[in-house]
């Protein structure tokens, strides 16, 4: 099995990158042998759609998994879709990151009971910690200007981008 974890360096020893799309390296790593590949992350320095652009590149290396301290709710999305499970909340060193993943992996393996939950839960992580989705509808700033006869500047209707921000329940990766 092959997982990304974002890093900042090339080495295993290296600290995981708390960003997503605009993290430095992806460090590929094969769980079964422990090679490790980290790679220039292409899209890091991209004016615009790093986080997306990012999964894509992840996806193009095969990872089942993605390991990092933050990936964004579109970036997220296009890698869940594709059956990329997205673990957010990942810190220390890339192989302290890829010990503790291993260890969950082999733990939810050795769960022999109908009854065990399909949910990653890294150490220092809750169930259901992930992102919310939801409507995310903002509440908009207004500032809106009415045109009319005998009139210069009125209450016109607003139309300002709000604070949404999804309010859906969590979903853990």
């Amino acid at each position: 099995m092959k997982i990304a974890i974002t890093s900042t360096g090339t080495t295993l020893e290296s600290p995981v990158d708390p960003r997503f799309g605009r993290s430095p390296y992806i460090a590929f790593v094969d769980l079964h042998t422990g090679q490790l590949e980290a790679l220039a992350n292409p899209f890091a320095d991209a004016s615009g759609g790093a986080g997306i652009q990012s999964a894509q590149f992840v996806l193009g290396h095969s990872a089942e998994a993605l390991l990092t301290g933050h990936c964004g709710p579109k970036a997220s999305s296009v890698l869940s879709d594709a059956g990329v499970q997205v673990v957010n909340g990942i810190s220390g060193t890339v192989r302290e990151a890829m010990e503790s993943y291993r260890q969950t992996k082999k733990g939810s393996a050795d769960a022999a009971a109908p009854e065990a939950r399909a949910e990653t839960t890294l150490p220092g992580r809750g169930p259901g910690g992930g992102f919310g989705r939801g409507p995310g509808r903002g509440a908009g700033d207004g500032g809106g200007r009415r045109r009319g006869p005998g009139s210069r500047f009125g209450g016109g209707r607003g139309g300002g981008r709000g604070p949404g921000g999804g309010g859906g329940p969590g979903r853990t990766a």
